[in-house]
């Protein structure tokens, strides 16, 4: 079996490629730069891999996220495209391209899933994201690594630059209200995310009409409604992330030492000791081994599915303190292979709690270090494979 990557420099890229040579798999990539969007359509870009589809004999096409300069080019070539969304959400210019059917892509968040398939989608899948233990476990720290890295509590990610405070120069004192009642409703939520259900659509053509007197937010001025809902939304997601990831670091950086891996430096963050940023591939799983606790505080429009940072955490060994998320407490036991919070009052708590019972801490990292397998590459891909490809891919794997 033949496959064609479509590379893009996603933080998941190594792995699958690794993995898929593992499975004795033949791939070959190809890397052209379509755009910042997913869903921008590049003439270019379509002639090019049109080109390579037509004289490479391949069985399928895969990517991370969906993109439709992709999907096109396969479909004009009647080869079936797999995407893997990693992100979450996709763009919504998805949709315009997604109803080929040689298009199949995976969502690892089940409220994504089911945003498709109440628009009529058969061709969307969930499917949760994966991780490389093997890789993972290979990964060791020096003696100086073991001083940058160890902490009582760490966190990696961002705290959210939000544009939020910019949007509430055009409201009216009305309008201010009724976004931060939002706000500060869906805040103490975890499980759901009801902020796009609850902007009436008057509110909306009157905040977009508001906008053509700023400067900014060219993009959203000009937007479809749609297009405009999902901006404010995710806009209002990037505040409500940002607030409870500031006030739960504030917390617990008062109580005990902290390190904040991150682009950005907060000066609100008095206690905290800030790190930088580190890499994804090597630095991040090296924070995890060394931590004695990992926080996930996850992105707000992420509403049931299990963030990449939680199974990255428990495979490299780590101690895993996250928000409570429909799926992560569908697939692995609290208590048992990981500690989930549901306010901020609960996560410190239990942070402190944990940090005093070593013996118990040790024992849940090592249970989800085990639990966390099932999420391997391997399982996943093959999953994939065999949904899309069916008995072509079954007959391959039996003579590999």
């Amino acid at each position: 079996m033949r496959v064609l990557i479509y590379e893009w420099n996603a933080y998941m890229q190594s792995d699958v490629e690794e993995v898929l040579k593992r499975m004795g798999i033949v791939f070959e990539t190809f890397s052209c730069e379509i755009g910042k969007e997913t869903g921008i359509v590049d003439e270019y870009f379509i002639r090019n891999f049109g080109k390579i589809l037509r004289t490479g004999n391949f069985d399928a096409v895969f990517s991370l996220n969906y993109w439709n300069s992709v999907a096109i080019t396969c479909d004009q070539e009647h080869v079936p495209y797999i995407a893997w969304g990693y992100d979450c959400p996709l763009s919504l210019q998805v949709l315009d391209r997604l109803d080929y059917p040689t298009s199949h892509l995976f969502v690892f968040d089940k409220s994504q899933y089911q945003f498709y398939k109440e628009r009529g989608f058969e061709n969307v899948y969930h499917l949760p994201l994966a991780v490389n233990v093997k890789r993972l476990d290979q990964i060791q720290l020096t003696s100086e690594e073991k001083e940058i890295f160890t902490s009582e509590i760490s966190f990696v990610g961002n705290t959210y630059a939000s544009d939020y405070s910019a949007l509430r120069c055009v409201l009216d004192e009305y309008e201010k209200g009724y976004f931060e009642s939002l706000i500060e409703t869906q805040y103490r939520i975890y499980g759901d995310y009801f902020i796009d259900d609850l902007i009436p659509v008057e509110l909306l053509d009157e905040l977009q009409e508001k906008l053509k007197k700023l400067p900014i937010f060219l993009g959203a001025r000009k937007a479809p409604r749609d297009e405009f809902r999902g901006w404010v939304t995710m806009l209002l997601a990037r505040e409500i992330t940002r607030r409870e990831r500031i006030l739960l670091i504030s917390t617990l950086s008062k109580r005990h030492p902290f390190k904040l891996f991150s682009s950005q430096e907060e000066k609100i963050l008095k206690h905290v000791k800030f790190c930088g940023t580190v890499s994804s591939h090597y630095g991040m799983p090296k924070v995890f081994k060394a931590s004695k606790i990992n926080l996930n505080i996850t992105y707000k429009q992420i509403i049931k599915g299990m963030p990449l940072r939680v199974l990255d955490i428990m495979g490299a060994g780590g101690f895993l303190l996250s928000n409570y998320q429909e799926e992560l407490v569908e697939h692995f036991r609290p208590g048992v292979d990981c500690v989930v919070y549901e306010s901020i009052e609960d996560a410190v708590a239990k942070a402190e709690y944990y940090l005093e019972h070593e013996d118990e801490r040790r024992e849940i990292a090592h249970n989800g270090h085990e639990s966390v397998k099932r999420f391997s590459y391997e399982n996943q891909l093959d999953k994939m494979f065999r949904i899309v490809l069916g008995d072509q891919y079954r007959q391959s794997s039996s003579s590999r």
